[in-house]
């Protein structure tokens, strides 16, 4: 499928040299991709020793260390700041090591990207936020008037919540200019995309035996070109209308309303399975959540049910892409039905996994 968001001149407009943090990661690989093929000299910075691309420079720093990282944003016109650490852990039941981490990452390490792209003249920042900046509560067909979460209790929440803000108030008219995407659960061909990866691994167990909550839950997801789409255009108009679009967010999904587990119907049934009958109550799974992360705070690993994922299923999200449409030009090219387009590939990672590959 054609881009229709591509332009010959995004080289001169957000570049010519950009900035992904997190390259190394899911999305963080798929923006530095798009702004190669726009012809972008594009720099990464991620904990990896070894950059995503050959022809991106590539510098292995830690965002918590600013000296280390501070070089990196020499020349640059436009950041894209994708690097977080995902914990979703409730900060009461989290080891102490776990709590400082992800403010170190997610928080700290935002402010240390903000003072750099200062000092380094940058221009515009892109933030890749989330929709749990706001998600304490149900939510359909919510838009970006909705205040803060000011009761999530876990640490992704938490520390997105004050990353966003910092960003946001960052924008400084005649200086940097910063906005925010707010995605939901991301998906997309390719590994590392922790949704479809942990959903095929379910399947290649055996042990998809039943969904949460009540099949009419609501939550939103992006597929990652999606994403990719929004922050080009986020950057681009904080290049060429910054009055309008700077210290703004915008939520930016599929456009679609599909129950949390039935949305993976496709998938599911597409990798020769039954997608499961047996629905397990959300208050059940909600307390089997907080043992395990009672247990994690006792010192077992991080779990990978938690009660925000639980309640995730069971509250419930969507979101309003309006503002990205009018402001930004957004329009979702993906949605659920290219799903069936990546069943080859996830059917070769489902049959490796029950071989026993990685």
């Amino acid at each position: 499928m054609s881009d229709p968001t591509a332009q010959p001149s995004d080289r001169q407009v957000i570049g010519p040299r950009c900035l992904v943090t997190g390259g190394c990661g899911y999305l963080g690989r798929a923006l530095v991709q798009r702004l190669l093929a726009a012809g972008c000299e594009v720099r990464t910075l991620d904990l990896a020793k070894d950059g995503p691309d050959s022809r991106a420079e590539h510098v292995s720093a830690d965002l918590r260390d600013y000296d280390a990282i501070a070089a990196a944003f020499h020349d640059v016109q436009t950041v894209f700041h994708s690097a977080a650490l995902i914990a979703t852990v409730e900060e009461r039941f989290a080891q102490p090591a776990l709590r400082r981490m992800a403010y170190a990452v997610n928080v700290v390490g935002t402010d240390n990207v903000l003072r750099a792209s200062r000092a380094a003249g940058v221009r515009a920042l892109v933030h890749i936020s989330s929709f749990n900046v706001v998600m304490d509560h149900p939510i359909d067909g919510g838009d970006e008037s909705l205040p803060y979460a000011t009761n999530a209790p876990d640490l992704y929440s938490r520390t997105k919540i004050a990353a966003e803000r910092a960003v946001l108030a960052a924008d400084h008219a005649g200086g940097l200019r910063t906005a925010a995407v707010r995605p939901g659960g991301i998906w997309g061909p390719g590994r590392g995309g922790m949704m479809l990866d942990a959903m095929v691994a379910e399947l290649a167990k055996g042990t998809f035996k039943a969904t949460i909550g009540d099949g009419q839950t609501p939550l939103d997801n992006t597929h990652v070109e999606n994403v990719v789409d929004a922050s080009m255009l986020a950057a681009r108009a904080l290049h060429q209308r910054p009055a309008e679009v700077g210290g703004r967010a915008y939520f930016v999904t599929d456009g679609e309303r599909f129950d949390a587990m039935e949305w993976f119907r496709p998938l599911v049934e597409g990798l020769g399975h039954p997608f499961p009958k047996v629905r397990v109550p959300g208050a059940l799974m909600l307390r089997v959540a907080t043992g395990l992360e009672l247990a994690h705070r006792l010192g077992a690993p991080v779990p990978t049910i938690t009660r925000r994922s639980i309640r995730n299923l069971t509250e419930g999200a969507h979101f309003s892409i309006e503002r990205a449409r009018r402001e930004l030009g957004y329009e979702p090219r993906f949605r659920r039905e290219h799903l069936r387009d990546l069943l080859p590939e996830l059917r070769r990672y489902h049959d490796s996994l029950q071989a026993g590959g990685a």
